[in-house]
């Protein structure tokens, strides 16, 4: 598989934090990982954009986060994961935690210990499992006529669903090269070019 994530996503997961400005009150982590992930929540913390997704490539590592009301949620990942998986994890696990807990009247109370959302557990690992066929993603192939392959692209349905106009375009980079696709309501790929990175 072009993706090489297999049905294992768990496995190139790195950390999921839901944080505040000043502590992290629920960490899930692979198992058997012993790597803190600190120092990377220092840097999220920085942006006070608050409902925009961010995306950080650190060496081998991606980082995508959102500040949401008063917590952000971040996610680290292999580089074989596409940010489109990441932004669709980190919005189906704030729907789910803000489904579980009342996070505005709890936070209200102060001196909130991370033991409060442990539970958060629970729900976490089934949703990592079987993400890649849940319907908060949709998978298409594109052209790359760099490669000159089929590459698969992962979609977050959110962004193809609540879009304003129609087609979507998607920038996916790919081996120090990037494609805009341009994507319908339906999901049919309407053009693929070929554009220039700049940085």
């Amino acid at each position: 598989m072009e993706n090489g994530l297999g049905a294992h996503l768990g496995e190139h997961l790195n950390f999921i934090y839901i944080s505040s400005e000043k502590e992290a009150f629920f960490k899930w982590k692979p198992p058997q990982s012993f790597k803190s992930y600190l120092l990377d929540m220092n840097i999220v913390r920085e942006n006070k954009m608050e409902d925009v997704f961010f995306h950080i490539n650190k060496g081998n590592m991606k980082i995508a986060y959102i500040r949401k009301e008063e917590l952000i949620y971040a996610i680290g990942s292999d580089e074989k994961v596409q940010f489109q998986i990441l932004e669709a994890i980190l919005e189906e696990t704030y729907k789910q935690f803000n489904e579980m807990y009342d996070v505005k009247v709890i936070l209200s109370y102060g001196n909130v210990s991370s033991g409060t959302f442990a539970g958060f557990k629970s729900v976490l690992d089934p949703l990592i499992k079987d993400f890649l066929s849940s319907e908060a993603i949709k998978k298409v192939t594109v052209h790359c006529r760099v490669c000159d392959k089929m590459l698969p692209l992962y979609l977050k349905r959110s962004y193809i669903e609540n879009a304003d106009s129609y087609p979507v375009s998607i920038v996916y980079n790919h081996k120090g090269h990037a494609i805009l696709c341009f994507i319908d309501r339906n999901y049919g790929v309407r053009g693929v070019e070929l554009v220039s990175i700049t940085g």
